[in-house]
């Protein structure tokens, strides 16, 4: 999609969206799985997808927008094996004012058993946030609850390793973490009207010996059918942590309005 406004404050945007099955990006601070994870009848196969987006405006300031997503799901005869990559750089009159992205890699095993053991590896950054780097490793097993064309529930729990660099660009200020976490999630899908779906995954993870303090990430979303292949989708993912590291806000969020093609 290329639109393009001339005023007396010039503005020119340029999108372009490409989507592929079930791509899209993942803003939160925890990547949101379940979004990507493909029902097929056949197995041994491999399908995924790409998207990039453009962004420029011109008026009091100059703004470029450049993100760009990335899935690829392997379905063997009974287990899935998934990757999912993201990047997101936003620069404001020549500074940085948004930089981050995460690469996700996930095995599920005996994906149709009731309790499905999964192992996960993530590598993240948010320079906005203060977060130079996040590298995590972990395991959980996978609880099915109901799963029907119309409606499906799930909730996982597990354990994971996480270290952490934290950085304050405006000051020299430094930390570094390595910590066990547990890692618990919900997440619903479900058709509302034959065009409208709603799916929602909130995590909730925590150190064992501080669990009442934990970092908590919801994203809600909200997708209008338009035709067989296209999808206008609502978003809102926000994150709470207890205890932000330098001083970091404790709340962020993010609304987003996205044109999802499948096919």
């Amino acid at each position: 999609m290329i639109g393009i406004t001339k005023s007396r404050s010039a503005t020119i945007i340029l999108l372009v969206s490409i989507f592929l099955v079930t791509s899209k990006s993942a803003l939160s601070q925890v990547v949101n799985v379940e979004r990507y994870r493909v029902t097929a009848d056949t197995v041994n196969i491999l399908t995924g997808g790409f998207g990039i987006g453009l962004n420029v405006s011109q008026n009091k300031s100059q703004i470029i927008r450049i993100n760009n997503s990335a899935d690829l799901t392997y379905i063997s005869h009974y287990h899935d094996y998934i990757l999912l990559s993201r990047n997101n750089f936003l620069r404001v009159e020549g500074d940085n004012v948004l930089n981050d992205g995460f690469i996700h890699l996930r095995s599920v095993l005996f994906r149709d058993n009731t309790y499905a053991p999964e192992l996960f590896l993530q590598a993240q950054y948010n320079l906005d946030w203060g977060l130079k780097r996040r590298a995590l490793a972990g395991s959980a097993i996978r609880i099915r609850f109901r799963q029907s064309e119309t409606f499906n529930a799930f909730a996982s729990t597990g354990l994971m390793y996480e270290n952490e660099i934290w950085e304050d660009s405006d000051s020299t200020q430094r930390e570094v973490f390595g910590l066990l976490k547990s890692t618990t999630s919900i997440n619903i899908r479900g058709n509302i009207t034959n065009n409208l779906q709603l799916a929602a995954i909130s995590y909730y993870q925590a150190r064992p010996d501080r669990f009442l303090k934990p970092r908590f990430t919801s994203d809600w979303q909200l997708r209008f059918r338009i035709s067989e292949n296209l999808r206008f989708v609502f978003q809102f993912v926000s994150t709470y942590d207890s205890e932000p590291p330098l001083g970091s806000t404790d709340f962020i969020y993010n609304i987003n309005n996205l044109l999802e093609v499948r096919f």
